[in-house]
Protein backbone atom coordinates (compact mmCIF):
# COMPACT_ATOMS: atom_id res chain seq x y z
CA UNK A 1 0.00 0.00 0.00
CA UNK A 2 1.29 3.15 -0.84
CA UNK A 3 2.05 6.20 1.61
CA UNK A 4 -0.92 8.27 0.41
CA UNK A 5 -3.08 4.86 0.44
CA UNK A 6 -2.02 4.53 4.01
CA UNK A 7 -2.71 8.06 4.84
CA UNK A 8 -6.53 8.35 3.30
CA UNK A 9 -7.40 4.81 5.45
CA UNK A 10 -5.82 6.22 8.87
CA UNK A 11 -7.84 9.45 8.19
CA UNK A 12 -11.30 7.25 7.37
CA UNK A 13 -10.77 5.33 10.31
CA UNK A 14 -10.21 8.51 12.27
CA UNK A 15 -13.37 10.22 10.68
CA UNK A 16 -15.56 6.94 11.37
CA UNK A 17 -14.35 6.60 15.28
CA UNK A 18 -14.76 10.94 15.94
CA UNK A 19 -17.95 10.91 13.82
CA UNK A 20 -19.23 7.83 15.66
CA UNK A 21 -18.55 9.12 19.21
CA UNK A 22 -20.54 12.52 18.29
CA UNK A 23 -23.45 10.33 17.18
CA UNK A 24 -23.22 8.32 20.22
CA UNK A 25 -23.45 11.10 22.65
CA UNK A 26 -26.45 12.65 20.44
CA UNK A 27 -28.58 9.22 20.38
CA UNK A 28 -27.45 9.11 24.16
CA UNK A 29 -29.11 11.93 24.70
CA UNK A 30 -32.25 11.74 23.03
CA UNK A 31 -32.60 8.39 25.06
CA UNK A 32 -32.59 10.11 28.28
CA UNK A 33 -34.69 12.76 26.68
CA UNK A 34 -37.67 9.62 25.84
CA UNK A 35 -36.61 7.78 29.43
CA UNK A 36 -37.91 11.55 30.93
CA UNK A 37 -41.30 10.40 29.93
CA UNK A 38 -41.35 8.21 32.55
CA UNK A 39 -41.83 11.61 35.00
CA UNK A 40 -44.20 13.36 32.60
CA UNK A 41 -45.28 14.31 29.28
CA UNK A 42 -44.59 18.00 30.24
CA UNK A 43 -41.01 17.38 31.25
CA UNK A 44 -39.97 15.31 28.07
CA UNK A 45 -41.31 18.42 25.98
CA UNK A 46 -39.45 20.86 28.06
CA UNK A 47 -35.71 19.09 27.89
CA UNK A 48 -36.45 18.48 24.49
CA UNK A 49 -37.02 22.16 23.16
CA UNK A 50 -33.78 22.59 24.94
CA UNK A 51 -31.91 19.78 23.46
CA UNK A 52 -33.77 21.15 20.09
CA UNK A 53 -31.87 24.58 20.50
CA UNK A 54 -28.69 23.19 20.84
CA UNK A 55 -28.43 20.77 17.96
CA UNK A 56 -29.97 23.07 15.53
CA UNK A 57 -28.09 26.37 16.71
CA UNK A 58 -25.44 26.30 13.72
CA UNK A 59 -22.45 24.45 15.60
CA UNK A 60 -25.00 21.60 16.37
CA UNK A 61 -26.22 21.55 12.87
CA UNK A 62 -23.15 21.31 11.41
CA UNK A 63 -21.82 19.01 13.73
CA UNK A 64 -24.62 16.74 13.60
CA UNK A 65 -24.49 16.53 9.50
CA UNK A 66 -20.73 16.36 9.47
CA UNK A 67 -20.84 13.60 11.73
CA UNK A 68 -23.55 11.92 9.89
CA UNK A 69 -22.69 11.51 6.28
CA UNK A 70 -19.13 11.43 7.70
CA UNK A 71 -19.83 8.12 9.37
CA UNK A 72 -22.20 6.60 6.54
CA UNK A 73 -19.19 7.93 4.11
CA UNK A 74 -16.81 5.74 5.80
CA UNK A 75 -18.84 2.57 6.56
CA UNK A 76 -19.64 2.34 3.09
CA UNK A 77 -15.96 3.33 1.87
CA UNK A 78 -15.03 0.36 4.33
CA UNK A 79 -17.27 -2.41 2.89
CA UNK A 80 -16.30 -1.11 -0.40
CA UNK A 81 -12.79 -2.14 0.43
CA UNK A 82 -13.46 -5.77 2.12
CA UNK A 83 -11.14 -8.39 0.51
CA UNK A 84 -13.56 -11.28 1.71
CA UNK A 85 -16.70 -11.30 3.76
CA UNK A 86 -15.05 -13.60 6.18
CA UNK A 87 -15.14 -11.42 9.69
CA UNK A 88 -15.61 -12.10 13.55
CA UNK A 89 -19.11 -12.01 14.72
CA UNK A 90 -18.73 -8.61 16.34
CA UNK A 91 -17.63 -6.96 13.50
CA UNK A 92 -20.18 -8.69 11.08
CA UNK A 93 -22.90 -7.40 13.43
CA UNK A 94 -21.19 -3.81 13.90
CA UNK A 95 -21.12 -3.92 9.76
CA UNK A 96 -24.69 -4.78 8.85
CA UNK A 97 -26.26 -2.49 12.04
CA UNK A 98 -24.29 0.39 10.17
CA UNK A 99 -25.82 -0.50 6.86
CA UNK A 100 -29.59 -1.07 8.23
CA UNK A 101 -29.39 2.29 10.58
CA UNK A 102 -29.88 4.42 7.93
CA UNK A 103 -32.56 2.86 5.88
CA UNK A 104 -34.66 3.57 9.05
CA UNK A 105 -33.07 6.96 10.30
CA UNK A 106 -34.02 8.72 6.87
CA UNK A 107 -37.16 8.86 6.66
CA UNK A 108 -37.95 9.71 10.12
CA UNK A 109 -35.70 12.31 9.74
CA UNK A 110 -37.45 13.49 6.82
CA UNK A 111 -41.04 13.58 8.83
CA UNK A 112 -39.16 15.57 11.41
CA UNK A 113 -36.34 17.77 10.86
CA UNK A 114 -37.63 17.79 6.89
CA UNK A 115 -40.64 18.74 7.45
CA UNK A 116 -40.12 21.47 10.10
CA UNK A 117 -37.38 22.95 6.95
CA UNK A 118 -39.84 22.53 3.86
CA UNK A 119 -43.06 23.24 5.67
CA UNK A 120 -42.18 25.14 8.66
CA UNK A 121 -43.64 22.38 10.91
CA UNK A 122 -42.70 22.55 15.18
CA UNK A 123 -41.43 18.79 15.48
CA UNK A 124 -41.56 19.34 19.36
CA UNK A 125 -42.12 15.90 21.23
CA UNK A 126 -45.99 16.32 21.09
CA UNK A 127 -45.75 16.20 16.95
CA UNK A 128 -43.50 13.43 16.92
CA UNK A 129 -46.02 11.03 19.35
CA UNK A 130 -49.03 11.85 17.53
CA UNK A 131 -47.70 11.64 14.41
CA UNK A 132 -44.98 8.60 14.66
CA UNK A 133 -47.06 6.67 17.39
CA UNK A 134 -48.95 4.03 17.20
CA UNK A 135 -48.85 3.58 13.67
CA UNK A 136 -45.00 3.53 13.18
CA UNK A 137 -43.92 2.47 16.38
CA UNK A 138 -42.52 -1.24 15.60
CA UNK A 139 -40.22 0.68 13.54
CA UNK A 140 -39.21 3.27 15.80
CA UNK A 141 -39.01 1.27 18.61
CA UNK A 142 -36.46 -0.97 16.22
CA UNK A 143 -34.91 2.39 15.36
CA UNK A 144 -33.75 2.65 18.96
CA UNK A 145 -32.54 -0.88 19.70
CA UNK A 146 -30.77 -0.83 16.29
CA UNK A 147 -28.95 2.56 16.90
CA UNK A 148 -28.23 2.36 20.01
CA UNK A 149 -26.85 -1.17 19.61
CA UNK A 150 -25.02 -0.11 17.07
CA UNK A 151 -23.15 2.33 18.98
CA UNK A 152 -22.81 0.22 21.87
CA UNK A 153 -21.10 -2.72 20.29
CA UNK A 154 -18.62 0.11 18.50
CA UNK A 155 -17.93 1.84 21.57
CA UNK A 156 -16.53 -1.75 23.21
CA UNK A 157 -14.70 -2.26 19.70
CA UNK A 158 -13.03 0.53 20.69
CA UNK A 159 -12.39 0.52 24.80
CA UNK A 160 -12.05 -3.77 24.90
CA UNK A 161 -8.41 -3.54 24.57
CA UNK A 162 -7.82 -0.72 26.79
CA UNK A 163 -6.30 -1.60 30.30
CA UNK A 164 -8.50 0.04 32.59
CA UNK A 165 -11.63 -0.91 30.56
CA UNK A 166 -12.15 -4.53 32.36
CA UNK A 167 -12.93 -2.67 35.29
CA UNK A 168 -15.54 -0.45 34.32
CA UNK A 169 -17.21 -2.85 32.12
CA UNK A 170 -19.72 -4.51 33.89
CA UNK A 171 -21.51 -0.64 35.07
CA UNK A 172 -21.40 0.41 31.30
CA UNK A 173 -23.26 -3.08 30.43
CA UNK A 174 -25.91 -2.06 32.96
CA UNK A 175 -26.21 1.47 31.63
CA UNK A 176 -26.44 0.41 28.18
CA UNK A 177 -29.34 -1.88 28.69
CA UNK A 178 -30.80 -0.05 31.26
CA UNK A 179 -31.09 3.11 29.22
CA UNK A 180 -33.14 2.19 25.57
CA UNK A 181 -35.20 0.09 28.07
CA UNK A 182 -35.74 3.33 30.50
CA UNK A 183 -36.40 5.40 26.89
CA UNK A 184 -39.00 2.96 25.37
CA UNK A 185 -41.19 2.58 28.45
CA UNK A 186 -40.97 6.54 28.57
CA UNK A 187 -41.98 6.71 25.12
CA UNK A 188 -44.80 4.09 25.67
CA UNK A 189 -46.12 5.99 28.93
CA UNK A 190 -45.82 9.34 26.66
CA UNK A 191 -47.28 7.86 23.90
CA UNK A 192 -50.70 6.50 26.07
CA UNK A 193 -50.98 9.77 27.07
CA UNK A 194 -51.05 11.93 24.09
CA UNK A 195 -53.18 9.43 22.44
CA UNK A 196 -55.71 9.70 25.09
CA UNK A 197 -55.55 13.89 24.10
CA UNK A 198 -55.90 12.76 20.93
CA UNK A 199 -58.97 11.30 20.83
CA UNK A 200 -60.18 14.79 21.69
CA UNK A 201 -60.89 16.44 18.28
CA UNK A 202 -60.93 19.42 19.84
CA UNK A 203 -57.43 19.24 21.30
CA UNK A 204 -56.56 17.41 18.64
CA UNK A 205 -56.88 20.35 15.74
CA UNK A 206 -55.62 22.71 18.69
CA UNK A 207 -52.44 20.16 18.16
CA UNK A 208 -52.52 20.17 14.37
CA UNK A 209 -52.72 24.61 14.27
CA UNK A 210 -50.20 24.34 17.05
CA UNK A 211 -47.31 22.78 14.73
CA UNK A 212 -48.46 23.87 11.94
CA UNK A 213 -49.45 19.95 10.55
CA UNK A 214 -48.38 19.36 6.88
CA UNK A 215 -51.13 19.61 4.53
CA UNK A 216 -52.27 16.83 2.33
CA UNK A 217 -49.90 18.23 0.13
CA UNK A 218 -47.14 18.35 2.54
CA UNK A 219 -47.56 14.89 3.53
CA UNK A 220 -47.25 14.33 -0.44
CA UNK A 221 -44.02 15.93 -0.95
CA UNK A 222 -43.04 14.25 2.28
CA UNK A 223 -43.44 10.92 0.81
CA UNK A 224 -41.78 11.74 -2.12
CA UNK A 225 -38.86 12.65 -0.25
CA UNK A 226 -38.68 9.53 2.00
CA UNK A 227 -38.84 7.69 -1.07
CA UNK A 228 -35.96 10.11 -2.55
CA UNK A 229 -33.79 9.61 0.30
CA UNK A 230 -34.03 6.15 0.77
CA UNK A 231 -33.33 5.47 -3.17
CA UNK A 232 -30.39 7.51 -2.69
CA UNK A 233 -28.79 5.78 0.00
CA UNK A 234 -29.74 2.51 -1.79
CA UNK A 235 -27.90 3.88 -4.88
CA UNK A 236 -24.64 3.84 -2.36
CA UNK A 237 -25.65 0.47 -1.23
CA UNK A 238 -25.79 -0.87 -5.17
CA UNK A 239 -22.58 1.09 -5.59
CA UNK A 240 -20.71 -0.05 -2.94
CA UNK A 241 -21.61 -3.69 -3.68
CA UNK A 242 -20.48 -3.29 -7.16
CA UNK A 243 -17.28 -2.28 -5.69
CA UNK A 244 -16.60 -4.95 -3.37
CA UNK A 245 -17.26 -7.30 -6.76
CA UNK A 246 -14.77 -5.26 -8.87
CA UNK A 247 -12.35 -5.87 -5.53
CA UNK A 248 -13.26 -9.27 -5.81
CA UNK A 249 -12.83 -9.75 -9.37
CA UNK A 250 -9.62 -7.89 -9.47
CA UNK A 251 -8.32 -10.21 -6.52
CA UNK A 252 -8.90 -13.35 -8.38
CA UNK A 253 -7.18 -12.10 -11.51
CA UNK A 254 -4.21 -10.50 -9.33
CA UNK A 255 -0.72 -12.06 -9.89
CA UNK A 256 -0.37 -15.02 -7.23
CA UNK A 257 2.40 -15.44 -4.88
CA UNK A 258 3.40 -18.03 -2.11
CA UNK A 259 2.49 -17.06 1.58
CA UNK A 260 3.99 -20.25 4.30
CA UNK A 261 2.51 -19.58 7.56
CA UNK A 262 4.94 -21.74 10.05
CA UNK A 263 3.94 -25.08 11.45
CA UNK A 264 0.86 -25.23 8.79
CA UNK A 265 0.18 -24.49 5.17
CA UNK A 266 1.23 -22.86 1.74
CA UNK A 267 -1.12 -21.46 -0.13
CA UNK A 268 -1.22 -19.52 -3.03
CA UNK A 269 -2.41 -15.63 -2.64
CA UNK A 270 -3.27 -13.00 -4.71
CA UNK A 271 -1.77 -9.41 -4.34
CA UNK A 272 -3.43 -6.72 -3.14
CA UNK A 273 -5.21 -8.40 0.11
CA UNK A 274 -3.53 -7.56 3.50
CA UNK A 275 -2.14 -10.86 5.19
CA UNK A 276 -4.80 -10.77 7.68
CA UNK A 277 -7.58 -10.92 4.71
CA UNK A 278 -5.58 -13.56 3.09
CA UNK A 279 -6.22 -15.51 5.96
CA UNK A 280 -9.59 -14.74 6.23
CA UNK A 281 -9.79 -15.87 2.08
CA UNK A 282 -8.28 -18.89 2.51
CA UNK A 283 -9.85 -20.32 6.12
CA UNK A 284 -6.15 -20.16 7.86
CA UNK A 285 -7.03 -19.47 11.44
CA UNK A 286 -5.21 -16.23 12.29
CA UNK A 287 -6.02 -13.94 15.53
CA UNK A 288 -7.44 -10.76 15.22
CA UNK A 289 -8.79 -8.65 18.49
CA UNK A 290 -9.57 -5.55 16.81
CA UNK A 291 -10.92 -5.98 12.96
CA UNK A 292 -7.84 -5.03 11.94
CA UNK A 293 -7.64 -1.93 12.35
CA UNK A 294 -4.28 -1.56 13.55
CA UNK A 295 -5.05 -1.31 17.36
CA UNK A 296 -3.73 -4.48 19.06
CA UNK A 297 -1.02 -7.08 18.57
CA UNK A 298 -3.22 -10.06 18.03
CA UNK A 299 -2.90 -10.55 14.37
CA UNK A 300 1.03 -9.92 14.77
CA UNK A 301 3.60 -12.74 13.02
CA UNK A 302 7.16 -12.82 12.45
CA UNK A 303 8.85 -12.39 8.72
CA UNK A 304 10.41 -16.05 8.42
CA UNK A 305 11.52 -14.60 4.52
CA UNK A 306 10.38 -11.94 2.66
CA UNK A 307 10.97 -9.19 4.59
CA UNK A 308 12.80 -6.99 2.37
CA UNK A 309 9.57 -7.06 -0.33
CA UNK A 310 7.54 -5.26 2.64
CA UNK A 311 7.23 -1.13 3.20
CA UNK A 312 8.54 -0.10 5.93
CA UNK A 313 6.46 0.13 9.25
CA UNK A 314 2.72 1.80 10.18
CA UNK A 315 2.58 4.40 12.42
CA UNK A 316 -0.08 1.44 13.54
CA UNK A 317 2.64 -0.78 13.89
CA UNK A 318 5.07 1.54 15.54
CA UNK A 319 2.45 2.18 18.37
CA UNK A 320 1.39 -1.12 18.62
CA UNK A 321 4.88 -3.29 18.23
CA UNK A 322 7.38 -0.79 19.44
CA UNK A 323 10.80 -0.38 17.45
CA UNK A 324 12.65 -3.19 19.13
CA UNK A 325 12.24 -6.13 16.32
CA UNK A 326 11.49 -5.01 12.57
CA UNK A 327 10.77 -8.67 11.48
CA UNK A 328 7.63 -8.56 13.90
CA UNK A 329 4.62 -6.90 11.56
CA UNK A 330 0.94 -6.61 11.95
CA UNK A 331 -0.77 -8.71 10.09
CA UNK A 332 -3.95 -6.32 9.52
CA UNK A 333 -0.90 -3.42 7.85
CA UNK A 334 1.04 -5.44 5.04
CA UNK A 335 -0.02 -6.43 2.02
CA UNK A 336 2.42 -8.98 0.62
CA UNK A 337 3.91 -8.43 -3.17
CA UNK A 338 6.42 -11.31 -3.30
CA UNK A 339 6.87 -15.12 -1.25
CA UNK A 340 6.36 -14.45 2.14
CA UNK A 341 7.31 -16.95 5.05
CA UNK A 342 5.78 -16.24 8.74
CA UNK A 343 4.95 -17.20 11.99
CA UNK A 344 1.77 -16.38 13.75
CA UNK A 345 2.28 -15.02 17.15
CA UNK A 346 -0.95 -15.68 18.35
CA UNK A 347 -3.48 -18.09 17.66
CA UNK A 348 -6.88 -18.16 17.69
CA UNK A 349 -9.43 -20.92 19.46
CA UNK A 350 -10.05 -22.38 16.26
CA UNK A 351 -6.14 -22.54 15.33
CA UNK A 352 -5.27 -24.16 19.00
CA UNK A 353 -8.12 -26.53 18.31
CA UNK A 354 -6.74 -27.43 14.42
CA UNK A 355 -3.09 -27.18 15.56
CA UNK A 356 -2.58 -28.15 19.19
CA UNK A 357 1.15 -28.71 18.91
CA UNK A 358 2.01 -25.15 19.50
CA UNK A 359 5.78 -24.37 18.99
CA UNK A 360 7.00 -21.11 18.10
CA UNK A 361 3.33 -19.84 18.19
CA UNK A 362 1.15 -19.47 20.81
CA UNK A 363 -2.20 -17.43 22.08
CA UNK A 364 -2.47 -14.14 23.76
CA UNK A 365 -4.73 -13.83 26.76
CA UNK A 366 -5.64 -11.35 29.62
CA UNK A 367 -5.23 -13.00 32.50
CA UNK A 368 -3.68 -12.02 36.08
CA UNK A 369 -0.19 -13.41 37.03
CA UNK A 370 0.52 -13.72 40.73
CA UNK A 371 4.71 -14.60 41.56
CA UNK A 372 5.20 -16.05 44.90
CA UNK A 373 8.73 -15.54 46.36
CA UNK A 374 9.86 -16.79 49.64
CA UNK A 375 11.40 -13.68 51.31
CA UNK A 376 15.34 -13.79 52.09
CA UNK A 377 15.67 -17.56 50.79
CA UNK A 378 19.81 -17.15 51.20
CA UNK A 379 20.07 -16.45 54.86
CA UNK A 380 16.39 -19.43 55.28
CA UNK A 381 18.95 -21.97 53.39
CA UNK A 382 22.47 -21.52 53.82
CA UNK A 383 23.06 -22.19 57.45
CA UNK A 384 20.54 -25.71 56.79
CA UNK A 385 22.20 -29.26 55.40
CA UNK A 386 20.72 -29.50 51.81
CA UNK A 387 17.96 -32.53 52.73
CA UNK A 388 16.26 -29.78 55.28
CA UNK A 389 16.78 -27.30 53.19
CA UNK A 390 14.80 -28.69 50.15
CA UNK A 391 12.57 -30.18 52.67
CA UNK A 392 11.55 -26.81 54.00
CA UNK A 393 11.35 -25.46 50.26
CA UNK A 394 8.98 -28.15 49.10
CA UNK A 395 6.70 -27.37 52.13
CA UNK A 396 6.59 -23.71 51.13
CA UNK A 397 6.25 -24.46 47.35
CA UNK A 398 3.43 -27.18 47.84
CA UNK A 399 1.83 -24.89 50.13
CA UNK A 400 1.54 -22.26 47.23
CA UNK A 401 0.98 -24.59 44.78
CA UNK A 402 -2.03 -25.97 46.28
CA UNK A 403 -3.83 -22.39 47.04
CA UNK A 404 -2.86 -21.46 43.65
CA UNK A 405 -4.83 -24.67 42.02
CA UNK A 406 -7.13 -24.17 44.65
CA UNK A 407 -8.42 -20.99 42.77
CA UNK A 408 -7.38 -22.17 39.19
CA UNK A 409 -4.57 -21.10 38.63
CA UNK A 410 -2.06 -22.35 36.50
CA UNK A 411 1.44 -22.37 37.46
CA UNK A 412 3.37 -21.36 34.78
CA UNK A 413 7.15 -20.98 36.29
CA UNK A 414 8.85 -22.23 39.05
CA UNK A 415 12.01 -20.54 40.38
CA UNK A 416 14.75 -21.69 43.04
CA UNK A 417 12.46 -20.44 45.91
CA UNK A 418 8.75 -19.51 44.25
CA UNK A 419 5.89 -19.78 41.69
CA UNK A 420 4.28 -17.84 38.86
CA UNK A 421 1.45 -18.33 38.25
CA UNK A 422 -1.78 -17.19 36.00
CA UNK A 423 -5.20 -16.79 36.42
CA UNK A 424 -8.45 -16.43 34.20
CA UNK A 425 -7.14 -18.44 30.80
CA UNK A 426 -10.93 -18.60 30.03
CA UNK A 427 -12.53 -16.13 32.02
CA UNK A 428 -13.50 -12.34 32.36
CA UNK A 429 -11.13 -10.24 33.88
CA UNK A 430 -13.06 -9.92 36.97
CA UNK A 431 -13.37 -13.32 37.81
CA UNK A 432 -9.41 -13.83 37.08
CA UNK A 433 -8.24 -10.99 39.60
CA UNK A 434 -10.71 -12.12 42.28
CA UNK A 435 -9.18 -15.56 41.92
CA UNK A 436 -5.05 -14.57 41.98
CA UNK A 437 -6.47 -12.16 45.24
CA UNK A 438 -8.14 -15.26 46.88
CA UNK A 439 -4.93 -17.44 46.15
CA UNK A 440 -2.78 -14.48 48.02
CA UNK A 441 -4.94 -14.37 50.84
CA UNK A 442 -4.84 -18.67 51.10
CA UNK A 443 -1.33 -18.49 50.94
CA UNK A 444 -0.68 -15.30 53.65
CA UNK A 445 -3.28 -17.75 56.17
CA UNK A 446 -1.49 -21.28 55.21
CA UNK A 447 2.34 -19.18 55.76
CA UNK A 448 0.62 -19.04 59.44
CA UNK A 449 0.59 -22.88 59.62
CA UNK A 450 3.86 -23.07 58.13
CA UNK A 451 5.12 -20.34 60.78
CA UNK A 452 3.84 -23.35 63.37
CA UNK A 453 6.19 -25.62 62.30
CA UNK A 454 9.29 -23.89 61.35
CA UNK A 455 9.21 -20.62 63.12
CA UNK A 456 10.94 -21.89 66.28
CA UNK A 457 13.45 -24.31 64.33
CA UNK A 458 14.44 -21.53 61.97
CA UNK A 459 14.58 -18.54 65.18
CA UNK A 460 12.02 -16.33 62.62
CA UNK A 461 9.27 -16.40 60.96
CA UNK A 462 9.09 -17.28 57.00
CA UNK A 463 7.70 -13.98 55.19
CA UNK A 464 6.09 -14.25 51.37
CA UNK A 465 6.48 -11.89 48.63
CA UNK A 466 3.90 -11.83 46.50
CA UNK A 467 3.25 -9.74 43.09
CA UNK A 468 0.06 -9.27 41.77
CA UNK A 469 -0.75 -7.61 38.02
CA UNK A 470 -3.60 -7.96 35.60
CA UNK A 471 -2.15 -7.79 31.34
CA UNK A 472 -1.31 -9.52 28.38
CA UNK A 473 0.79 -12.67 28.28
CA UNK A 474 1.34 -14.93 25.74
CA UNK A 475 0.82 -18.84 26.46
CA UNK A 476 2.46 -21.32 24.16
CA UNK A 477 4.81 -23.99 24.41
CA UNK A 478 8.44 -22.44 24.69
CA UNK A 479 11.88 -24.62 24.75
CA UNK A 480 15.08 -25.87 23.15
CA UNK A 481 14.47 -28.99 20.39
CA UNK A 482 11.93 -31.84 21.96
CA UNK A 483 12.27 -30.01 25.44
CA UNK A 484 9.22 -27.54 24.72
CA UNK A 485 6.61 -27.32 27.88
CA UNK A 486 3.74 -24.88 27.70
CA UNK A 487 4.48 -22.12 29.29
CA UNK A 488 3.48 -18.08 29.38
CA UNK A 489 5.71 -15.14 29.09
CA UNK A 490 5.05 -10.80 28.68
CA UNK A 491 4.25 -8.06 30.14
CA UNK A 492 2.17 -8.85 32.39
CA UNK A 493 4.43 -12.12 34.35
CA UNK A 494 7.40 -9.38 33.98
CA UNK A 495 5.35 -6.57 35.80
CA UNK A 496 4.03 -9.72 38.82
CA UNK A 497 7.37 -10.45 39.28
CA UNK A 498 8.94 -7.02 39.22
CA UNK A 499 6.40 -6.55 42.11
CA UNK A 500 7.60 -9.33 44.29
CA UNK A 501 11.04 -8.10 44.15
CA UNK A 502 9.97 -4.56 45.08
CA UNK A 503 7.91 -6.35 47.98
CA UNK A 504 10.71 -8.08 49.28
CA UNK A 505 12.98 -4.83 49.32
CA UNK A 506 10.08 -3.22 51.31
CA UNK A 507 9.25 -5.69 53.68
CA UNK A 508 5.63 -5.74 52.69
CA UNK A 509 4.32 -9.25 51.61
CA UNK A 510 1.93 -8.27 48.70
CA UNK A 511 2.13 -5.62 45.63
CA UNK A 512 -0.83 -5.26 43.75
CA UNK A 513 -1.45 -2.72 40.06
CA UNK A 514 -4.17 -0.80 40.49
CA UNK A 515 -5.92 -2.60 37.57
CA UNK A 516 -5.78 -6.36 39.15
CA UNK A 517 -6.89 -4.34 42.66
CA UNK A 518 -9.71 -2.44 40.97
CA UNK A 519 -10.91 -5.93 39.34
CA UNK A 520 -11.00 -8.23 42.10
CA UNK A 521 -12.69 -6.01 44.33
CA UNK A 522 -10.17 -6.02 47.21
CA UNK A 523 -11.08 -3.67 50.09
CA UNK A 524 -7.95 -0.94 49.69
CA UNK A 525 -8.38 0.09 52.84
CA UNK A 526 -5.78 -2.65 54.00
CA UNK A 527 -3.58 -1.54 51.77
CA UNK A 528 -1.29 1.33 51.54
CA UNK A 529 -0.84 3.62 48.22
CA UNK A 530 2.93 3.47 46.50
CA UNK A 531 3.98 5.58 43.98
CA UNK A 532 6.71 3.50 42.13
CA UNK A 533 9.60 5.15 39.01
CA UNK A 534 10.67 2.65 36.37
CA UNK A 535 13.70 3.22 34.78
CA UNK A 536 12.50 4.99 32.06
CA UNK A 537 11.04 7.72 34.18
CA UNK A 538 7.29 6.35 34.31
CA UNK A 539 5.61 6.75 37.73
CA UNK A 540 2.99 4.31 38.32
CA UNK A 541 0.92 3.81 41.07
CA UNK A 542 0.30 0.40 43.06
CA UNK A 543 -0.98 -1.04 46.24
CA UNK A 544 1.37 -2.46 49.08
CA UNK A 545 0.19 -4.78 52.29
CA UNK A 546 1.94 -6.36 55.11
CA UNK A 547 -1.29 -9.46 54.76
CA UNK A 548 -2.82 -10.53 51.01
CA UNK A 549 -5.50 -11.78 53.27
CA UNK A 550 -7.21 -7.99 54.63
CA UNK A 551 -8.38 -7.26 51.17
CA UNK A 552 -10.12 -10.51 51.09
CA UNK A 553 -13.26 -11.01 53.15
CA UNK A 554 -13.94 -14.54 55.19
CA UNK A 555 -10.29 -14.76 56.05
CA UNK A 556 -8.93 -14.55 59.77
CA UNK A 557 -7.06 -12.19 60.96
CA UNK A 558 -3.43 -11.75 60.76
CA UNK A 559 -1.26 -13.79 63.98
CA UNK A 560 0.59 -11.79 65.59
CA UNK A 561 4.32 -12.06 65.73
CA UNK A 562 6.40 -13.57 68.50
Amino acid sequence: MSLPSRRLEQAARLIALVSGLALFVFAAAELCNYATGLVSLETMGDIAAWRTALIRSWPGAALLFVAFVGHIGTTLWFVARRATLRMSLSDAVLTFSGILVPLLLLPYIVDTRGANLLFGVDDDSLYKLARLWPEHAFLYVTLIVLLWGHGCLGLHEWLKLRPRYAAIAPVLTVLALALPIAAVAGLVAAARVVGVLMADDAFAAQVRAATRWPSAAAEDALWRWRLTAVAAYAAFLVAATGAVIVRFLRIVVAPKIDVTYVNGSTLKASTGPTLLEISRIHGVPHADGCGGRGRCTACSVRIEQGEASLPPRTAAELEMLGAEDPLVRLACQIRPTAALTVTRLAHTADAAATEPELDSAGIERQVAALCVQLQDQAALMGARRAYDAIFLLNEFLDMAHTAIANHKGWVVRMTGGGIVAVFGRDDSPQAACRAAAAASADIDVALDRINEKFAAELGRPIAVAMGLAFGAAYLGRIGAGPSKVLTAIGPVIDAASGLAALTEARGSQLLSDSIALEAAGLDATGFELVSLTAKNGETRQVFATGHARLGVPGKPPPVPPG
